[in-house]
């Protein structure tokens, strides 16, 4: 068995290019990736932190990133993968509990979130893995679906919006509880939202899917929860 670590980046350096690179660049399509300049600029204040999973050799398998917003109190879960000769050996499932375990002890987020393809509008490919594998690893580690229209924010202007998304929750703090059972409040997650339009898009967009979406966070009974089991019952945004 090859003998890994985890990490903490604490520093935007060679092991972030390579993490970007080598792990994330491979991993994911250019519209769902940002680019490497804004993580570094976002890690020396606290906001995008990176850990990865290391080989002996020092190079990165895995790699986690995520990105606080202060203002909602909600931390997002922007990439988490594994290079393919590495997966199938619970790299992904040990990593994730650590930056689970790291963010509440750094954050105390009301809610850790992450963007993922929903089975329906993305096929599986060698490239950027399996989207109905990838929903049944979160399952398993307890995430559920937020019931709403969701699609990831242009990260970049000239490759637009990434449709067909799920918002899933990692973490739930009590005090995010909605009025009713199981549901989440939508006044934080509207918050985390309305400000990712914002720095990404320069602004809350007027367009049909983004007042959906919004309106969808305005419910007065709250944004129901949903099991990622049931991929049939899951939201479905379309551009």
């Amino acid at each position: 068995m090859i003998r890994v670590r985890v990490v903490d980046l604490d520093q935007p350096d060679e092991v972030l290019d390579a993490v970007y690179g080598e792990v994330l660049t491979p991993s994911f399509p250019p519209a769902e990736l940002c680019t490497v300049e804004g993580m570094r600029a976002g890690m020396p204040a606290g906001i995008t932190t990176v850990s990865a999973v290391l080989d002996p050799d020092g190079r990165p398998v895995a790699a986690a990133v995520g990105d606080w917003s202060e203002a909602s109190r909600v931390q997002l879960l922007s990439y988490l993968a594994v290079l393919p000769a590495y997966r199938g050996a619970g790299h992904g499932g040990r990593l994730l509990a650590h930056v689970l375990s790291r963010w509440r002890t750094l954050y105390q987020p009301c809610a850790i979130v992450a963007e993922i393809e929903h089975p329906a509008a993305h096929e599986a490919s060698e490239a950027y893995g399996d989207p109905t594998a990838r929903v049944r690893f979160y399952a398993r580690h307890g995430a559920v679906a937020l019931d709403l229209p969701y699609f990831q924010p242009a990260l970049r202007p000239e490759l637009g919006r990434w449709y067909g998304m799920l918002l899933i929750s990692l973490h739930c703090d009590p005090e995010l509880a909605g009025p009713v059972a199981g549901s989440y409040a939508g006044e934080p997650l509207r918050r985390f939202m309305v400000e990712y339009l914002e720095l990404a898009e320069g602004g809350v967009p007027g367009d049909a899917a983004a007042i959906a979406l919004l309106a969808a966070m305005d419910r007065a009974d709250g944004i129901p929860t949903l099991p990622l089991d049931d991929p049939a019952r899951l939201p479905l945004s379309r551009a």
